[in-house]
């Protein structure tokens, strides 16, 4: 019977320690939704020109004076490419509005076109392939994680930063002031 109560002790005691882990993790995961990014400098998105999905280079400063989702993204990643669906829907929903999502691959444009054929997006996609990295990095992803979503106001300033996966739900919120 000792040995029994020193398992079921120790089980228990295990299973205490997982949930205190899982608590922290889920703590620590939501405080990096929806965080605010001071040391974002927007300038070197609307320098950038990029390669869109038919290889012609796009200047991103055309999209200056208007709200932006601005994903980093990769076609390996299955985050990435799960919440494609939810970005095109506020894509759809709101550029007459004044919203503009860009997706900006950190893969080379051959690798988006493939990707292209087997995902339609609403909203404009982008290869930035080596650079793509450290512009997400100059947009305060700090952590170098995919994917990351930066929400950028009419006056071009950051006004908030997400890292992995968006809730599309929290990102229409952070949305609605800004149209």
């Amino acid at each position: 019977m000792p040995g029994h109560r020193r398992l079921l002790t120790t089980i228990v005691s295990v299973i205490a320690i997982c949930g205190i882990l899982l608590a922290a993790v889920a703590h620590f995961a939501q405080s990096e939704h929806n965080q605010a990014a001071p040391t974002a400098d927007i300038a070197p998105l609307f320098a950038a020109s990029l390669p869109d999905t038919r290889g012609v280079s796009q200047p991103l400063a055309q999209w200056r004076g208007q709200v932006l989702i601005v994903n980093f993204w990769a076609t390996w990643c299955p985050p990435c490419r799960d919440e494609m669906p939810e970005l095109s829907a506020l894509h759809d929903k709101f550029h007459a509005r004044g919203l503009s999502v860009l997706g900006i691959a950190t893969d080379d444009v051959a690798k988006m076109q493939t990707f292209v054929t087997e995902m339609q997006v609403s909203y404009p996609l982008f290869a930035a392939d080596l650079e793509g990295m450290p512009l997400a990095a100059r947009l305060g992803n700090t952590r170098d994680v995919l994917p990351y979503t930066v929400l950028v106001g009419r006056d071009g300033k950051v006004v908030a930063s997400y890292v992995g996966r968006i809730n599309s739900r929290a990102l229409e919120q952070a949305l609605n002031p800004l149209l």
